[in-house]
């Protein structure tokens, strides 16, 4: 079974609270990029004006063209000259009207990347390297425990979690969860202490 969250309480509630507000922080700031990536795209429409502009230019000579071909003696020479006069005269504006728009695309990519950058990266750079740590302490301490202990008794399994307490913990986390931890495993009451080395990987005694 794949384990997400501890099952303490308190654990539980910081790695929920955690996974939702970067859920929302990242859906906030990538739909902030999104939008001002549109709105800044939407002036690459006057580049594409001009880009028809200078095609409908060219398209017109074309039509002028073919239309002075018909004369007589000149006709052809005619055609030639206004085809190239038309061409020349929108070449301008297809070419600016391209540079343009790829101008304000490569602004509002850069844009919407630098926005998600300076909101995400600093944040993902403390949440993931938290977050992992964490599943994977729960996940290997829920293999350890809960998984392979086997022809052992519940009781002998409570010893050894104690002793990993009384070893691992401070005093202060130790008296958080026993009036007298030395005493109690000296006496061999382990409960309180096997509990403590449950709860600090997240687990729940059962």
């Amino acid at each position: 079974m794949v384990t997400f969250w501890s099952e303490t309480s308190g654990r539980r509630r910081r790695e929920v609270a955690a996974d939702v507000a970067t859920w929302v922080w990242v859906a906030f700031w990538s739909v902030v990029a999104f939008r001002i990536h549109a709105a800044i795209a939407g002036f690459a429409e006057a580049g594409h004006a001009l880009e028809r502009g200078g095609i409908a230019i060219r398209d017109a000579g074309t039509q002028v063209g073919s239309s002075l071909e018909g004369l007589p003696l000149v006709g052809h020479g005619a055609g030639d000259i206004a085809r190239h006069a038309f061409s020349g005269a929108g070449e301008p504006f297809v070419f600016v009207g391209s540079e343009w728009v790829d101008l304000i695309t490569l602004i509002a990519r850069v844009l919407a990347i630098l926005i998600l950058g300076v909101t995400l990266v600093p944040w993902l750079s403390r949440y993931l390297p938290w977050r992992a740590a964490r599943l994977a302490e729960l996940r290997s301490a829920t293999t350890a425990i809960r998984g392979r202990p086997h022809g052992v008794t519940q009781e002998a399994i409570n010893r050894l979690l104690a002793s990993r307490a009384i070893h691992r913990m401070s005093w202060e986390e130790l008296l958080a969860h026993s009036r007298d931890p030395l005493g109690e495993f000296a006496a061999g009451r382990y409960k309180s202490l096997a509990r403590a080395e449950l709860e600090s990987v997240g687990l729940r005694q059962r």
